[in-house]
């Protein structure tokens, strides 16, 4: 034996801690580690046989001493030098019964993770993991083992390590390698069955069912889990369902009246495979019994999509329907018999789960075919769905969304299915479905949605509505009942009802006027449920009226007869006689509630019936109103609740309103008073004194009838449905009552109300979302007053939108800030009319009064007018004395979200004084505070300002405080700001942002100006103000945020005058003056410049900032040399070390300007200037070179990518366009080298892809420049091998998908712009044709969306490029050119082909937008093509015939397929009749077919849209 020292040495060989470095050691290390490994598995399988009995310590240490070997890098090194290494096979059996140990330990033992580690180290060694793959049983035992082991794992709460789950992954691909090598199909059946089976089934449960956490491994949880279940489904189907065992399946599943039906096989062959699997999954030893049950159910489906998958082919679907049926067997007895109500236990959706699963699967796999089960199988199928309907419907589970969704599958495989219970389905489904839930909810209504989808495309509509009417009328249970129709059915609906006959909606029209005449109006009277029933009957015509298609003057007359006589029965039968009741009830005798009920119901039957009167009166000339012999308006009632202008009298309608005391009837008074106005409004005369005062008193009662809407927590979005009115959404309702119709009811508003409803729209808008709202279809007081706001109409509603400007001020002035309540109370008095027409509330009022109030109102505006220039300068005292004080964070945010008010105005809609007082307000606004805190809100206000300087009275505002006066009000109060106190990480993030928004406002502002002859002196103030406030380096007051405010304020006047002194320059006062101005701003801003960049850190410069401001300084300084009277040669740049500095660090740092794009812009234009600058070019070795050699390391840079480069290519084309403008010959021939140096392959070869995309980059922006003389020849001339080295370059990068984005991509992009350009200069055809060779390279399969729409873009704009500009060399490559062509054409049709539910039988988009937007493209190079009638005439049928035959092997998405067909259509203009013959004779049969019907879409196209549209 060994002694511990030579153990120990040894072992430190094994682990490569010795220097191993002669040969004689290695040898004698070889020679030791096959000793050992032998030794070692002789004893470990000892004892693990009991052959050897050594203490559990002793083991360990022997396991441990293996696994160390095996990972050794001295057996590594043995492996590589392809020496001989060998285990016994005994050690895999040790192994695996160690796991087994493991398993039914109570407990996972800790031990068991160097065992595991030897397993992976054996499997993962290709030459040690023969002693599992030689023999198929241990392999098939390790997996059994370890899948129970990973279980045991994922069961336990203890973190999930990958140990395990890497063995189990290894394991699998291991055994799916060999078992793919087996001959014998039964032999694995056997196995995989045996052994297999339930541990597979199981592993798949566990990891399904997991709880993971966040100690739970990452890889472990997102990708290892992912994969085993894939593995474990492999396993299964491979072993389970081989072709070869299909005849066993069919043998043991068609019964014997089916023998015709088997496949011929062996019968020595023959196995009951079927049988063997459901004994296995019914025997619940193996599983724990309480997840039995879950395990059973998850397992059936799979088995079923195994199967189907593997054998639903070679008309196998009645083998498939049989395997369905002895797996529902198998549900039944094993799931079902442990729930003692299988429609009400919480685990009743298990079971509706599997059948869901298998029932879609059904669907999905085409297993059932109406024809052939009944023609050949007798409707065995049919049958057995029928069980399962009456099942579903006889143990109705409507908690469980599962169950919708079989009913829904069985519906769509046959709605025959389903039509006996027909009435129960209804029932329980959906009248009588009491459900909260919202996912069950969901599938409720989509349940119900396929149910009319189906009966819709059947024309049954009428059908369905009558068993739903009949359901309506049974006695019910609970006094109340759902909603029949909820938004999303409504919406469904009438989706349904556009396509639907008028006659069978008037059908269920008629029958529900018949169900409330017979069986509702004799005994309603005190009769609770009756009244219930009408609601139900009111709410469903309410939803069939309004969703159904107008009558219009092209409706069949017998139709519009019918409607006719249906609205007089509705009006006569069923409205008066309601109305009727309510007059006689008696308050002491009738139920009040039966009657409030019944109240609701006729009004809403009322509204109804006015609205669609006044809809088809509007649309339908023949059709004869009902209300055309009732009261003439000029006599109506003066009363807002009195509707007797339309139905009953008066008396009537004093109590219906007295009734109305619930939600909807309250709702429904307030439609009717709308239809009362809009019936008044529509008399083509002009209004009486009567009717001016009805309508005043109506808009009186829309709004006070019930109140303003209140904003409160209680309030809910409502779904824009009458029927769904309640107490909680009311005031929604109401308040989209009240907006949706503002523009009819704001005319007859007093000014009271006009305030009052100005005040609510602030309230609203400025609460928070106090319920969650689905946007699509539910409706908030927030939303609506959103809506308004932004709605075309707001502005023309000019007192309406002042007295909310006057609403927001108001709630401005309530803020605790003392100096900002006193200034915007001078402008707040809702008691001034603060717009010029305030008093024309009535555009219609008597022509005496408008003449008495015209003095009133100019007297009135003059006040307004001193109001506001009071404010003004009581703003601009407050800012010169510097009174500061802070606003807590509260009214901060209460401040900002007034201002998100005001920016949902149209400053083009504001009169003079509501621009005057929102411009004070928020300059009132921008200057409180001097904390740092407030940066937020001074950025909103002068984002804000700048957008109202935008609007046509944005002048108005200079007649209060000149531009100068604002201008020193916004930089006291900025220079006043402690920015030194501020929270340095939070301001920085934000001052870039700010820093802008100020310079656009300063540009906006003085830009009102610069026409105006006060132009030059608010400058000199302006420049007289910035410079006094130029603090002493020294001085405690100066910091970097200052020197910011500074020079924003000095590059912002540098560039107005720099502007104006380029347009005045024939005006020689101005020129002179403006000269001495702005050389005064650059000798002042180059000081300041020196200051910061003297006295700030490095941190806190802004590049991108500092650069533009040096750059506006260059600027300033070039336009103003030619204007000084000193010799030209002796003038020299006053900051010319500065501009010089900059270049250089700009050349240094830009490859470090990494996710700074605005940074780039800026030094790119710098740049550009610097170009063109001597005194600057004149000290550099060489700017041109220096500038391309700085572009290649920021191109070549790891973060730059193709998206940045776009982003900045404007900036980049100006900075090469003055480039080229400014190099020598010499240079520009240079920089033609780098772009081939850069193009070469061989770096692609030496894996540095950034080069290659440099230099495509840079040529793409030469491309982009307008070149001249030499510079174009010299270009030109190395065209044709620009091209040559594309072509390389592009082939080479097609092996590599990574390349696809930043080199495949801009090669394609820069060969459609060489080849639009060249067009006078690629004279040589052969130079166009090698484009071809890469459009045929290109990859367009696999892609990812981004990518893919990416290259299809790139490939069809290289072929528009050579068929719009090269069509001469086109010609000669015709069928090249068709060939790049039809690869877009194959490949847009794979996958923008139908991939979906089939159940979705709705016209859907495609999956992405990309594939429709390819569409697109083909669509425009069929036109284009087209378009060159001569050159294709030729080649039109075989263009023809290439897509017909793609078309007719997939079906394709409607809205892709639209897009091709217009495309083909242009080409089948050029087919003469010949074509067309010889497209017929020589097509296949079935490619025939789909031309024909494309040929008959053609010509019925061409009759229906004119000839022109396609003619070539």
């Amino acid at each position: 034996m060994w002694d511990k020292t030579k153990l120990h040495t040894l072992h430190c060989s094994l682990l490569g801690k010795g220097d191993g470095s002669t040969c004689c050691h290695c040898y004698q290390l070889y020679a030791i580690i096959k000793v050992l490994l032998d030794w070692v598995s002789h004893t470990l399988s000892g004892c693990r046989t009991n052959k050897l009995n050594l203490e559990r310590d002793i083991e360990q240490k022997l396991w441990s001493f293996l696994d160390n070997v095996l990972h050794s890098k001295a057996l590594q090194i043995l492996l590589k030098e392809k020496k001989t290494v060998s285990l016994r096979f005994t050690i895999a059996q040790a192994i695996n019964d160690c796991i087994a140990a493991s398993c039914t330990h109570q407990g996972l033992r800790d031990d068991i993770s160097t065992v595991l580690s030897c397993c992976q180290g054996i499997l993962s060694t290709p030459t040690l993991s023969y002693v599992y793959t030689a023999k198929f049983e241990l392999i098939v035992d390790l997996l059994s083992k370890l899948s129970i082991l990973a279980c045991q794992y994922l069961t336990s709460e203890k973190p999930i390590t990958p140990l395990v789950f890497d063995l189990l992954q290894i394991s699998f691909t291991q055994y799916i390698q060999i078992q793919r090598q087996q001959t014998n199909p039964n032999r694995v059946f056997s196995h995989v069955l045996s052994q297999l089976f339930q541990p597979c089934l199981l592993l798949r449960h566990a990891l399904n069912t997991r709880s993971w956490n966040k100690e739970d491994d990452n890889r472990v949880r997102h990708q290892l889990s992912k994969d085993l279940r894939v593995k474990a489904e492999a396993v299964l189907q491979m072993g389970l369902f081989q072709f070869e065992l299909l005849p066993s399946y069919i043998e043991e599943l068609l019964p014997e009246k089916d023998q015709t039906e088997k496949k011929k096989g062996s019968l020595k062959t023959l196995l009951t495979p079927i049988g063997s699997m459901l004994v296995k999954l019914r025997d619940c030893s193996f599983f724990d019994t309480r997840i039995y049950t879950s395990v059973v159910n998850n397992s059936i489906p799979l088995l079923y999509k195994l199967f189907l998958e593997s054998y639903c082919k070679d008309d196998n679907q009645l083998t498939c329907f049989y395997m369905l049926v002895r797996l529902y067997e198998c549900l039944q007895s094993t799931v079902i018999p442990e729930q003692e109500d299988f429609s009400v236990s919480s685990k009743g959706s298990v079971p509706f789960f599997a059948l869901e699963q298998m029932l879609n699967l059904v669907l999905n796999h085409d297993v059932y075919s109406v024809a052939v089960d009944r023609i050949r199988h007798k409707e065995i199928q049919y049958n057995f769905y029928r069980k399962l309907s009456e099942m579903l419907v006889c143990n109705p589970c409507t908690s469980t969304p599962a169950w919708f969704r079989c009913l829904k599958t069985l519906i769509l495989l046959n709605h025959m299915i389903v039509e006996p219970d027909l009435d129960d389905l209804v029932s329980c489904a959906w009248i009588d479905a009491n459900i909260s839930d919202m996912k069950v909810r969901k599938a409720q209504e989509i349940l119900i949605g396929i149910l009319l989808q189906t009966y819709a495309k059947l024309r049954q509509f009428s059908k369905l509505f009558k068993e739903v009417l009949i359901i309506i009328c049974r006695p019910t249970i609970d006094e109340l009942r759902a909603p029949v129709f909820s938004p999303q059915i409504t919406k469904k609906l009438s989706e349904l009802m556009l396509e639907l006959p008028q006659s069978q909606i008037l059908d269920i029209w008629d029958m529900i006027l018949e169900k409330c005449h017979t069986f509702i109006l004799h005994g309603i009277k005190g009769d609770s449920d009756l009244s219930l029933k009408l609601y139900s009957l009111a709410s469903m015509l309410y939803c069939l009226m309004f969703n159904m298609k107008n009558m219009d003057n092209i409706t069949p007359l017998p139709v519009l007869v019918r409607f006719q006589t249906l609205m007089k029965k509705m009006k006569d039968e069923l409205i008066n006689p309601l109305l009727k009741i309510i007059k006689d009830h008696c308050a002491d005798t009738d139920s009040t509630d039966c009657l409030q009920k019944l109240c609701d119901s006729t009004l809403l039957l009322c509204y109804t019936w006015l609205e669609v009167n006044t809809v088809t009166s509007l649309n339908c000339s023949k059709y004869c109103s009902q209300l055309e012999k009732l009261t003439t308006p000029t006599d109506c009632p003066t009363e807002g609740w009195d509707y007797s202008l339309f139905l009953e009298d008066k008396d009537c309608w004093q109590k219906v309103v007295r009734l109305s005391v619930q939600s909807v009837g309250r709702y429904c008074l307030l439609l009717l008073c709308v239809q009362k106005m809009k019936y008044i409004l529509m008399q083509n005369k002009s209004l009486s004194e009567n009717e001016l005062l009805t309508l005043q008193a109506s808009a009186y009662f829309i709004l006070h009838h019930e109140g303003n809407p209140q904003v409160t927590s209680a309030n809910e979005p409502w779904s824009g449905n009458a029927c769904t009115v309640n107490a909680d959404c009311f005031a929604a309702a109401q308040w989209h009552l009240i907006m949706s119709n503002f523009v009819i009811i704001h005319p007859y508003l007093s000014a009271e109300d006009t305030h009052s409803v100005a005040e609510t729209l602030v309230e609203t808008l400025l609460s928070g979302p106090h319920a969650q709202a689905n946007q699509d279809t539910e409706i908030t007081l927030k939303t609506v007053s959103a809506s308004l706001l932004q709605s075309d109409f707001f502005p023309e509603m000019h007192v309406t939108q002042s007295a909310f400007i006057t609403s927001l001020i108001e709630k401005c002035a309530m803020s605790k800030h003392k100096d900002l309540s006193v200034t915007l109370n001078f402008f707040c008095s809702k008691n001034l009319p603060w717009h010029e027409n305030a008093l024309f509330l009535n555009k219609t009022a008597p022509q005496a009064f408008i003449s008495a109030a015209v003095n009133k109102v100019n007297h009135d505006f003059s006040l307004c007018w001193a109001k506001l220039e009071n404010a003004s300068q009581n703003i601009l005292l407050a800012s010169r004395s510097r009174n500061c004080e802070n606003l807590s964070e509260r009214d901060k945010d209460d401040l900002i979200s007034v201002i998100e008010c005001i920016s949902l105005l149209k400053p083009d809609a504001l009169s003079r004084s509501d621009q005057s007082r929102c411009f004070l307000l928020l300059l009132s606004l921008a200057k409180i505070g001097c904390s740092p805190s407030t940066l937020g809100l001074k950025s909103a206000c002068y984002k804000l300002l700048t957008y109202l300087i935008t609007g046509k009275h944005s002048k108005s505002v200079l007649r209060l405080l000149y531009a100068s006066d604002i201008f020193e009000l916004v930089f006291s109060s900025l220079l006043a700001t402690k920015w030194e106190l501020s929270d340095i990480i939070v301001l920085r993030k934000e001052w870039p942002h700010f820093i802008e928004t100020l310079r656009s406002f300063l540009e906006s502002l003085i830009g009102l100006i610069a026409k105006r002859k006060s132009f030059l002196l608010n400058v000199e103030k302006m420049l007289a103000f910035v410079v006094r406030s130029i603090p002493d380096s020294e001085s405690t007051d100066w910091n970097f945020y200052v020197g910011h405010l500074i020079l924003v304020a000095f590059t912002t006047l540098c560039t107005i005058m720099t502007q104006c002194l380029k347009k005045q320059c024939s005006h020689e006062q101005h020129t002179e003056t403006l000269s001495t101005l702005l050389n005064q701003a650059v000798m002042n801003m180059g000081t300041v410049i020196h200051l910061c960049l003297k006295v700030s850190d490095s941190s806190q410069i802004l590049p991108s900032f500092f650069v533009s401001c040096i750059t506006t300084l260059l600027k300033a300084e070039l336009v103003i040399l030619p204007l000084m009277d000193v010799a030209f040669d002796k003038v020299e740049l006053k900051h010319i070390e500065l501009y010089k500095r900059v270049c250089s660090q700009i050349l240094k740092e830009i490859y470090y300007a990494e996710s700074q794009t605005v940074f780039l812009k800026s030094a790119s234009h710098y740049l550009a200037i610097c170009v063109g600058v001597k005194e600057i070019c004149m000290s550099q070795e060489s700017l041109i070179i220096l500038i391309c050699t700085s572009l290649k390391k920021l191109f070549m840079g790891p973060w730059v990518n193709f998206k940045i480069i776009q982003s900045v290519s404007v900036d980049l084309i100006e900075l090469i366009t003055h480039m080229t403008k400014s190099c020598s010959d010499e240079e520009f021939v240079l920089m033609m080298k780098y772009v081939l140096q850069w193009l070469e392959v061989n770096n692609l070869w030496k894996q540095n892809y950034k080069e290659p995309f440099a230099g495509i980059i840079l040529l793409k922006l030469l491309l982009s420049c307008p070149l001249s003389g030499e510079r174009i020849k010299t270009f030109w001339c190395t065209a044709p091998q620009i091209t040559t080295v594309l072509v390389t370059l592009c082939k080479e990068s097609c092996k590599e998908r990574l390349l696809l984005p930043t080199i495949i991509v801009p090669i394609l992009e820069a060969l459609a712009l060489l080849l639009r350009h060249g067009e006078s200069y690629l004279t040589n055809p052969h130079h166009v044709t090698l484009s071809y060779s890469i459009l045929l390279t290109v990859p367009l399969d696999h892609l990812k969306a981004e990518d893919y729409y990416s290259i299809f873009l790139g490939v069809h704009e290289v072929l528009f490029s050579i068929l719009q500009y090269h069509s001469k060399s086109m010609l000669k490559a015709v069928p090249s050119f068709l060939s790049c062509f039809f690869r877009l054409v194959i490949s847009v049709m794979h996958e923008g082909r139908q991939k979906g539910d089939k159940g979705n039988e709705k016209v859907r988009a495609p999956e992405s937008e990309v594939v429709l937007q390819c569409a697109q493209l083909v669509e425009r190079m069929y036109t284009h093509i087209a378009a060159k009638t001569e050159d294709f005439t030729v080649f039109s049928a075989f263009i023809v015939s290439q897509y017909v035959n793609e078309l007719q092997k997939v079906t394709l998405q409607p809205v892709v397929k639209k897009h091709l067909t217009e495309g083909i259509f242009n080409i089948l203009a050029l087919c003469i009749d010949r074509d067309i013959k010889f497209l017929n004779a020589s097509l296949q049969m079935g490619v025939r077919e789909v031309f024909k019907e494309l040929y008959q879409d053609y010509i019925h196209c061409r009759k229906n849209q004119g000839e022109e549209k396609y003619a070539a």
